[in-house]
């Protein structure tokens, strides 16, 4: 080996060090993606188990007079991650609609429906939003007086 010429070593460590440079963004990228794919599982089950909460909750009222406040309220209490201010609930049918007011034993047996929408933010470089919706049906069990 000449008198100062770099040793091979020397040379082993920069080209690695380029390649870690020039491979770095694309694993930084599948790492962010990796982890927002997570969190979307994550709220899709939170949302499904949500909507099975107030399709069960609207089976199973109390009063029928104030059901999808009843339904509505098992949703949001079963939330922990999403925020129930950006959530589209649909019930069908409404409690003011046929089968839910009328009474025994008309309401016992028919489904009732409910549909959830929720708008989730993905943070990649830049900002996405990604539609969830769950839906569940269920029997209603109550009877109306």
């Amino acid at each position: 080996m000449k008198q100062g010429s770099p040793a091979a070593g020397d040379r082993c460590g920069g080209q690695a060090l380029v390649e870690f440079a020039a491979v770095l963004p694309v694993l930084l990228l599948v790492t962010i993606g990796l982890i927002n794919l997570g969190l979307l599982m994550a709220a899709q089950l939170e949302l499904t188990q949500a909507a099975w909460e107030g399709a069960r909750a609207g089976a199973t009222i109390l009063n029928p007079a104030v059901g999808d406040a009843e339904i509505r309220g098992a949703i949001d209490g079963s939330l922990y991650l999403l925020d129930p201010s950006r959530l589209a609930v649909s019930i069908e049918p409404n409690q003011d609609e046929w089968p839910r007011t009328e009474p025994w034993p008309e309401p016992r047996g028919h489904p009732i429906r409910v549909t959830l929408s929720y708008d989730y933010p993905l943070y990649l470089p830049g900002t996405l939003q990604v539609q969830l919706q769950a839906r569940a049906v269920s029997r209603i069990e109550y009877q109306n007086p």
